[in-house]
């Protein structure tokens, strides 16, 4: 569905001009998390589900993680998802769950500096609702989040490292058996 969504550039200025509170560590989350909510859906979450948006420690990665939901909050305020009907279960599963793996991988910091990490995140959101911008098939859609998914680069990355640490290790004992052949040889020859 499109909808009468504006086209990508509009989510891109949209996060690039981002309010500095929704940037920052000291918002309460949960209150933001609720009052979406109840903008879209008419009513609030259940307790149990924003005790999600309370920041478990003050680790970095955590203050990360509920920095990602304030920036995909900011995007779902926009004037295009009003009275649209959207997913609660799509919204519940990109706040909760979809924005931790995100967040495990790239700073929300990158969003005030890399288009691409803008764009990732716009197209995370109309994924999560099951919207696609005007113009633009599911399949297409699908491929540039693809494209952008760091979660997934990250997970390519960490396979090629690991297989390049398997194959030096075999090379390795390659090297060091071949060796103790021709020790066992010359051994044997005198």
């Amino acid at each position: 569905m499109t909808g009468s969504l504006p086209p990508l550039a509009e989510f891109l200025r949209w996060i690039a001009e981002m309010p500095a509170a929704f940037r920052g560590d000291h918002v309460r989350i949960r209150a933001v998390v609720a009052d979406l909510f109840e903008t879209h859906f008419g009513e609030p979450p259940r307790p149990d589900f924003l005790q999600a948006f309370e920041a478990s420690s003050q680790a970095a990665s955590e203050l990360n993680r509920l920095r990602w939901i304030l920036a995909a909050c900011h995007v779902l305020w926009h004037p295009a998802f009003r009275g649209l009907p959207l997913p609660g279960a799509g919204v519940r599963r990109l706040l909760a769950q979809d924005l931790s793996a995100l967040a495990a991988v790239v700073s929300a910091d990158k969003l005030a500096q890399d288009g691409e990490r803008r764009e990732e995140l716009a197209r995370r959101v109309l994924a999560a609702l099951g919207l696609r911008l005007p113009g633009e098939s599911m399949e297409a859609a699908a491929d540039r989040l693809t494209q952008l998914d760091s979660v997934e680069a990250r997970k390519i990355l960490e396979s090629a490292v690991e297989k390049e640490r398997r194959a030096k290790k075999k090379r390795e004992e390659e090297l060091r058996k071949k060796a103790q052949e021709e020790a066992a040889a010359k051994g044997s020859r005198e």
